[in-house]
């Protein structure tokens, strides 16, 4: 993934902050929260990006018990999360006519339920 041509493709001035982002979501294969990255910059200016990023339908963000998760609009993917531990699990995507844009399953996870 080309993080430089994809920022210029939407007219978004390239920062150190915004390319690390992206490589970082391009390399997840679940949602990521704002714990998950390993950045230099605060809170504030994490979400200005991510709220950029989302307008621009660069990410797509995901709520869980009122925190975001964001992935990659172009690799959304649907996901099993344990309420209890908050682990994600890949699912098959549904077979939706349309333009899906998240799936969610919300439950207690195997390990959760036998502990």
């Amino acid at each position: 993934m080309n993080v430089h041509q994809l920022l210029k493709d939407h007219h978004i001035g390239i920062s150190k902050l915004r390319v690390e982002i992206l490589q970082t979501l391009a390399r997840s294969k679940t949602p990521l929260s704002f714990e998950s990255f390993l950045l230099e910059a605060n809170k504030t200016t994490f979400y200005r990006n991510m709220e950029l990023f989302e307008r621009e339908g660069i990410v797509v963000r995901t709520e869980l018990n009122r925190k975001g998760f964001y992935e990659l609009a172009d690799r959304v993917g649907a996901y099993f999360v344990c309420e209890v531990c908050h682990e994600f699990q890949n699912m098959q995507m549904p077979s939706i006519k349309g333009r899906v844009k998240s799936v969610l399953a919300k439950g207690v996870c195997q390990k959760c339920d036998e502990e």
